[in-house]
């Protein structure tokens, strides 16, 4: 049975010489261009018979229009008490742009009131509240843009209304219906007549959120039975299917959602099968952990699952809950992944076990197994006076290393180009490095400890130039000595920023080491560290802490040969000439200390021996030759040593080869 609302205004009226007759007399009518969108008429030119229009969507002012163009049906009148007309009608527009912010579901409901059947495609109505929308846009702002933000917004309150129908796809109807009169009733039949079980969850959701004056009268037995069957229904065909890891979370936080629903009228509520623990008691380890990244990080759904853990697990729910922690997949979730921790490290101290979370979190430093969320957690607590048994031990260089090191991996793995959430706490954080490194209460750390973090800092992949500078200047100021080692690498970078010039088979021998690397190397050091870490404790064991190395090496080198073959171009060394040493030469030179003469070749980058005098052109020596002409003498200065040279003759590689 339908409740579409009568529609009271009719058909409206659009009648060309009223039109013309109100502008006459100095009123503002509004027309619809195909084309050009809204129009606002503001004279009407007798002696030509054309009405004169402002076109504010395309920047048209004063544009004269022929009458017979609107008796055609190219341009339809509108009528001025429509919403539409409001939004640019100068004593009205104030009120609809206000309108249009602060309550979008009473403005549609105003533009459903306008068609006769009260109803409206989703596309004409996007259409419709895309003008009205421009109309409040302040200028400079982007309209499409700045719409698809707003209707996002806008579409979540019109569901909330029960007095319109939200179509269910793309291109159907919005109608407006009557209130209803119980919003609990209204619901529930929402709920029964939903399509799948996504949107039948969507609504049990709503349902529990509401207040339960509201929606008291559908919270009985008879509709406690339908939900739970149709959870039952659901957990079933869980077990059997293929969507497991996407559907757990989704049915837990249904049953809770029912649970809160239902608990006011029905007290035994939770031994409706299906129960939340009956899902936990179907969950390994990987199940927990998913679904503790899945469900909405809430204090509320958090604690209600570790509860479950707790009652599941015996004494061993703590170590699922640790589980959780250094779950690899904890700093892949999006902001909620710092509720999470927050709230799984306070469920542990408050079951009096904040020693044990202060012991662990020194071992997984210590092994390199503190993931970002944790370390934020660290670093945001470290004036905290109820968590300072456990933060202020962490408060160490080592913490540097590792939150460098947690960068630095999860900018090589990534493939995003936002910014890492670990790194902008670090960039943000001013005071962080100095709390680590030079603590107010504690020793500083000696100079070679903080030249290593430079120069760690330094490769690292997550940061760029910019803030490289910003970072280690903040190191400068505990140990000055940096400023040498930020002074070398400008100079370097200098270099570094130039393409490199090799050649083919030396690119191909780089590229067949990237791919060795990501391909064999890689995965057999993992499995290493894996195999490594069941031999017991991490701190005393050597193997795991050298296979830890060998991976953060690799990890590096794949880092560097990325960036290198990114800026390699490969050449046949035929650009060299004959007068000016250059990439590709072949030069004699005289010594002038013993006057011997000395022949080297300059080659690509990646091409150097100098045990047979080939040299790279990126190498120092090299650099310092490069571009000398024949006959030219010259001084080269390595590492402080000074030596005079003439060049004696000049040769290009390619003729000799």
């Amino acid at each position: 049975m339908s409740n579409k609302a009568l529609n009271s205004q009719g058909v409206k009226t659009h009648l060309l010489h009223d039109t013309i007759a109100k502008v006459s007399e100095g009123q503002t009518r509004f027309c619809l261009h195909q084309a050009w969108g809204i129009g606002i008429i503001r004279s009407f030119d007798q002696a030509a018979n054309r009405l004169v229009v402002d076109f504010p969507e395309q920047g048209k002012k004063g544009h004269a229009i022929d009458v017979s163009f609107f008796s055609g049906g190219k341009i339809e009148i509108i009528n001025p008490e429509s919403i539409l007309a409001q939004a640019y009608d100068e004593p009205t527009k104030a009120k609809i742009a206000t309108l249009t912010v602060d309550n979008p579901a009473e403005l549609v409901k105003h533009i459903l009131a306008e068609f006769p059947t009260g109803e409206c495609s989703s596309y004409a109505l996007e259409a419709l509240l895309d003008r009205v929308h421009f109309a409040s846009l302040p200028a400079g702002k982007d309209r499409a843009t700045a719409f698809k933000a707003w209707w996002s917004k806008a579409k979540a309150s019109l569901r909330k209304d029960r007095a319109i129908l939200v179509p269910e796809r793309k291109g159907g109807l919005y109608a407006l219906l009557e209130a209803p009169k119980d919003v609990g009733e209204d619901l529930f039949a929402q709920y029964e007549l939903a399509p799948n079980l996504e949107r039948k969850l969507a609504i049990l959701e709503e349902l529990a959120e509401s207040a339960s004056s509201e929606t008291r009268s559908a919270a009985n037995e008879t509709n406690l039975a339908k939900v739970s069957a149709d959870l039952e229904k659901a957990k079933d065909n869980l077990l059997k299917g293929t969507r497991r890891s996407e559907n757990l979370p989704k049915i837990l936080c249904g049953i809770w959602n029912r649970d809160k629903f239902f608990r006011p009228a029905v007290e035994t509520v939770e031994t409706f099968s299906p129960t939340a623990s009956d899902i936990i008691a179907n969950c390994n380890e990987s199940d927990l952990a998913n679904i503790a990244l899945n469900i909405p990080h809430t204090t509320e759904k958090i604690r209600h699952l570790l509860d479950l853990v707790r009652a599941h697990h015996g004494d061993n729910w703590a170590e699922r809950a640790f589980d959780l922690l250094r779950n690899r997949d904890i700093g892949g979730t999006k902001s909620g992944s710092a509720k999470l921790v927050s709230e799984c490290i306070a469920y542990l101290c408050d079951a009096n076990l904040g020693e044990q979370v202060a012991q662990r979190f020194q071992q997984w430093l210590e092994s390199r197994e503190l993931r970002p969320p944790v370390i934020i957690w660290i670093i945001k607590n470290r004036e905290s006076k109820k968590y300072a048994e456990i933060v202020t031990p962490l408060i160490v260089p080592s913490l540097l290393g590792a939150i460098l090191a947690s960068i630095d991996t999860e900018a090589l793995e990534s493939n995003s180009t936002a910014r890492i959430p670990l790194a902008n706490e670090l960039i943000k954080d001013k005071n962080l490095i100095a709390d680590i490194l030079s603590p107010a209460q504690g020793s500083k750390a000696d100079s070679e400890t903080i030249f290593d973090l430079a120069r760690i800092m330094l490769r690292n992949q997550g940061f760029d130039k910019m803030t490289k500078t910003s970072l280690l200047a903040r190191l400068a100021k505990i140990e000055p000595h940096v400023n040498r080692l930020i002074q070398n690498r400008q100079a370097e970078a200098a270099m570094e920023d130039k393409e490199l010039v090799v050649s083919k088979s030396s690119k191909e021998a780089r590229e067949a080491e990237l791919l060795d690397i990501i391909q064999v190397k890689l995965p057999a050091i993992k499995e290493a560290i894996q195999v490594a870490k069941e031999h017991g404790d991490l701190r005393e064991n050597s193997e795991y802490k050298m296979a830890r190395q060998d991976h953060d090496t690799l990890v590096a080198r794949r880092g560097e040969l990325e960036t290198m073959l990114k800026k390699a171009r490969v050449t046949d060394f035929s650009e060299a000439n004959y007068d000016t040493i250059s990439v590709g030469s072949v030069v004699k030179l005289q010594r002038d200390s013993d006057k011997s003469e000395i022949t080297y070749t300059i080659l690509g980058a990646w091409d150097g021996q100098p045990e047979i005098n080939i040299l790279a052109y990126t190498s120092p020596l090299a650099r310092q030759f490069l571009n000398k002409n024949l006959g030219e003498s010259f001084t080269t200065n390595i590492k402080g040593k000074t030596e005079t040279w003439k060049v004696l003759s000049i040769a290009r590689w390619v003729d000799k080869k």
